[in-house]
């Protein structure tokens, strides 16, 4: 019964200490092939993309040319060129969000709110509920003429606010896209 009330414990004071207002960082994590030399690379062409949203088909299409222009806005920056005729690599991408929710106390727990209590009856302690979504994205350049994979990063990020995100859905994608492409070309 103790070992009970020590893990309910345990995890209402995890809740607590991370409340659902604080930002998460967005997390990226990518690879390389490290025996290419990305120097030779300057055109890039686009592939199949997929995007993976519960939003109406105008919607999903707005996020697509939003991700398509941020992506196209960072490699045009490093000085690489689209070029659908003769490319060196081919770009695609895979995206959603994932809806999550939580729920954890609404006010700061204390010791002695946990007196007296066992698992399965926590009547007296207020608890909220919040729901966000969990954005993805994986970045695939793959070689033109061998459809090798050069490079691939993926990267996450929660986000509490889905509305106010898609009010500024094309900064909020460039921030994510620009995170995520910090490594492309990789240096050797």
């Amino acid at each position: 019964m103790l070992g009970r009330r020590l893990a309910v414990a345990f995890l209402l004071c995890v809740g607590a200490l991370h409340p659902p207002g604080h930002a998460n960082a967005q997390d990226v994590k990518s690879t390389f092939d490290k025996s290419v030399d990305f120097t030779k690379f300057k055109k890039y062409t686009w592939g199949s993309n997929y995007l993976l949203t519960a939003q109406p088909k105008d919607v999903q299409e707005h996020i697509n040319m939003a991700i398509v222009d941020s992506v196209n806005r960072n490699l045009q920056a490093r000085g690489f060129v689209e070029d659908d005729t003769n490319p060196d690599f081919r770009v695609t991408y895979e995206a959603g969000g994932q809806p999550q929710a939580d729920v954890g106390p609404q006010r700061p727990l204390y010791a002695s709110d946990m007196v007296g209590y066992y698992w399965g009856d926590l009547s007296g302690i207020s608890s909220d509920v919040w729901t966000s979504s969990l954005a993805k994205v994986k970045i695939t350049v793959a070689d033109a003429a061998t459809k090798r994979t050069l490079w691939e990063a993926t990267a996450s990020k929660r986000i509490h606010d889905p509305m106010k995100f898609k009010n500024k859905l094309q900064e909020n994608v460039d921030k994510f896209i620009q995170k995520t492409m910090k490594g492309f070309p990789p240096k050797k």
